[in-house]
């Protein structure tokens, strides 16, 4: 990926070094203070946004192959006064210095063609679907019977992906959507065939400072609708949605399960 900010490299400032099994190379650049993180972000690569659709391979050394940076920092130049905030008075900057560390231990490890990013596990497995007595009732305002309940044994397949490497956590996004089906097609399942159980998320933080999530949303996947419910008096026998009596709510409300990235 070409990065996006102006940048000037230090004119002496490319090093690069090799030993038996590890090669090194380090590039200096001056940039302006407000793109300075910007240009980090790009030097480092990774996923730089969220919903992380993309993943963009870390900066390489232009000069030899498979070198690519690993770590870059950067100190503030060009005082242009103070400011402050909760967290107490700092100086400002015009510019910065940006360091950029690359190295490659592997000879074999390619970041352009990278490790596994996504993982997907599947299991299926029975449940039994249940109703309130009373509190359903078919589109022709029949009530559900409560001699219907509890419902029919069915397979439902309990589906999961895992995100490595995101860049920070969607939580106001997880939160949203939790309890609600696709609201149209998603990974080849029908429209309403998949509920958003939840998701888990681990965050791991390297001595640098630098942090990591691994997310793992949770689903289920039902062979129909999530808002239908078996039927089985004489003359049906077939899976039917179903609705509150009262106020003629749907059973599930639909969620765009593209705001979670998966």
């Amino acid at each position: 990926m070409a990065i996006s900010v102006s940048y000037e490299e230090k004119y002496g400032s490319c090093s690069y070094s090799a030993a038996k099994g590890q090669r090194t190379g380090t590039r200096v650049f001056t940039v302006d203070w407000a793109d300075a993180f910007t240009l980090i972000r790009e030097l480092r690569g990774g996923y730089l946004s969220w919903p992380e659709d993309e993943y963009t391979a870390p900066n390489r050394f232009p000069y030899v192959d498979n070198l690519y940076c690993s770590d870059a920092s950067l100190v503030g130049i060009s005082k242009q006064g103070e400011a402050s905030n909760d967290e107490g008075i700092y100086i400002t900057y015009a510019k910065a210095t940006v360091t950029a560390k690359y190295e490659s231990s592997n000879p074999d490890f390619d970041p352009e063609n990278p490790e596994a990013v996504e993982e997907e596990n599947v299991s299926v497995s029975a449940e039994i679907g249940t109703a309130e007595e009373g509190a359903w009732e078919y589109f022709d305002d029949t009530i559900v019977a409560d001699t219907a309940m509890p419902g029919i044994v069915e397979s439902v397949t309990q589906f999961s992906v895992t995100r490595f490497h995101v860049s920070s956590l969607p939580d106001s996004t997880i939160s949203g959507l939790v309890g609600k089906i696709n609201n149209a097609g998603w990974r080849g399942y029908t429209a309403e065939y998949v509920l958003f159980v939840g998701a888990e998320a681990r965050r791991s933080i390297t001595t640098d400072g630098a942090e990591d999530w691994e997310v793992t949303y949770i689903f289920k996947i039902k062979t129909h609708s999530w808002k239908d419910v078996y039927r089985s008096e004489t003359g049906h026998g077939h899976y039917e949605e179903v609705r509150t009596t009262n106020g003629h709510d749907p059973m599930y409300t639909l969620g765009a399960f593209s705001g979670l990235g998966v």
